[in-house]
Order: C-alpha cells, then sequence, then structure tokens
C-alpha cells in the first residue's frame, strides 16, 4: 500500500513504546480524524495502535487506562482493530499526579509498562495536561486543526501553552475544509506569522495530506513516517528517563473535563 513500508518499519523498529501527544481542542472530530487515517496506515505495517482518549472516563463496564495501569486489562494493541481507543480520563488524572509529585519521566515510565514494545500509543488530552505529563521529554506533540477562525485560534493557543509551559516543540497539522483555498491558505499564514512575532520561532508544519483522489500514496506515507520518527520512544525500563528533570515539580493545574 506504501512505497515507503521499508522506511517505516525501520523507524518503528520494535524494542520501545511509541508516545505521540496529541492536543485536543474544541473540534475533536478533525483530531479524531486524523487518527483514523493514521491508525489505519500504521496498523498496515502490522504495528499495534493505541489511542488514549481523555475525553472519555473510564467505568466498571468500560476499563480503560486506569485498569490497564494496575494491570487489570490485557494489553489491547494486539487485537485486530486497526486503532484501538481507549477511555483514559481518570488514568490520565493519575498519570498527572504522578507527574506533579514525582516528576514527568516517573509518569511517562509508568505509562510506557502498560503496553508491549512497538506499540504507537496516542495521547489525546487538553494541552494543559500534556504540557505536564510530558514536559521537557522532548516530545513533538501534534496539534490537528481545521483552517477555521476558531481552529485557527485554537492551534494558537496550544502551541503556546506547550512550548512555554511544557518546553516542547508542538508540531501543527492544518487539516482543510471545503472553503477557499486561497483563505485557508492566509489563515495558516497569520498562525505562523503570530508565532514568530509573540513566541519567537514558527512551529513545524505537517499538513494532512488531502484524502481525495488525485492525492499521491507517497504523500500519506511520508506524512505518517514524520510522525512515527517524531514519537517518543520509551524503553521497557525507567532509566532511561532519567537525565530529564529532577522530581521536584509544581502542582499540575489542569481542568476538569466532560464525561461520556
Amino acid at each position: 500500500m506504501y512505497d515507503q513500508a521499508a522506511g517505516l518499519r525501520s523507524a518503528c523498529a520494535p524494542g520501545a513504546v511509541k508516545l505521540v501527544p496529541v492536543a485536543l481542542n474544541r473540534d475533536t472530530a478533525t483530531a479524531f480524524d486524523m487518527l483514523w487515517m493514521l491508525g489505519a496506515g500504521l496498523s498496515v505495517l502490522g504495528h499495534g495502535v493505541v489511542a488514549l482518549d481523555a475525553t472519555t472516563r473510564e467505568h466498571g463496564d468500560r476499563p480503560g487506562l486506569s485498569q490497564h495501569l494496575r494491570g487489570e486489562c490485557p494489553d489491547p494493541s494486539g487485537n485486530d482493530e486497526a486503532l484501538h481507543i481507549l477511555a483514559a480520563q481518570v488514568g490520565l488524572e493519575e498519570l498527572l499526579t504522578t507527574a506533579s509529585t514525582l516528576g514527568a519521566p516517573a509518569a511517562l515510565a509508568r505509562l510506557a509498562r502498560s503496553f508491549v514494545a512497538d506499540t504507537v500509543v496516542l495521547v489525546l488530552a487538553p494541552k494543559e495536561w500534556l504540557s505536564v505529563l510530558f514536559e521537557d521529554s522532548g516530545a513533538r506533540p501534534l496539534i490537528p486543526f481545521s483552517l477555521e477562525p476558531t481552529g485557527v485560534v485554537d492551534a494558537y493557543s496550544a502551541t503556546k501553552v506547550l512550548m512555554q509551559a511544557g518546553n516542547m516543540q508542538p508540531v501543527l497539522v492544518p487539516v482543510r475544509g471545503e472553503g477557499p483555498e486561497d483563505m485557508e491558505r492566509q489563515a495558516l499564514g497569520v498562525l505562523l506569522e503570530t508565532a514568530r512575532k509573540h513566541l519567537g520561532e514558527v512551529p513545524d508544519c505537517w499538513a494532512l495530506p488531502d484524502p481525495r483522489p488525485g492525492e499521491s500514496r507517497d504523500v500519506l506515507s511520508h506524512w505518517m513516517l514524520r510522525i512515527v520518527e517524531s514519537a517518543l520512544k520509551l524503553e521497557d525500563s525507567s532509566s532511561t528517563l532519567s537525565p530529564w528533570m529532577s522530581p521536584n515539580q509544581r502542582e499540575a493545574l489542569v481542568p476538569h473535563l466532560w464525561s461520556c
């Protein structure tokens, strides 16, 4: 299916859990559209893909990340689904507490132990949560957004928080809509220029490939390759995380999320 399959397999070499933070804004549909495309593509190459959904709360009859952190559920990445979505609101709140008291490395090591090596774990959460959980980790959070006015505003807000509070280099993932192409290009240009003027640098921009007929499969596979290469790779041992930071963390101030 993908002409660059060999490169993708090399980027996804076994031995590590691969974490990809994804910033959730008001337009959650755009983020989930990106996830399904990414999950389907990686599953073709034989990789398990799990998405942790911070908008959905775990329940007794709907286990999720919280249960996985306690070892009460089998790893979901080996099933036949292209993308397995786990309710993760409670589990991520637990990890935020760990990050606030013991540091982000300890929280991410705990998360990585919940999945088998070579699993790609997409962590969908608000920008405030990601800035605490992945602070100073070297992760490259993705910011999917539509090129509508509200989408552009949300993308700038997420970029600012992830850069300034999380000390990370986020990646903008603009998604084309039904509007005129020149207007969408102008909106993206305004966003990048605003970031340059007020944040001191221009974030990388990896646009979601257009799924319309005629779009090259090479473009899609190259987009997937860049995301997998940018993933935060955690070995089974937490010792690889220790150089990041000291455990003296400030208390996390995170918003209360809705339940589904």
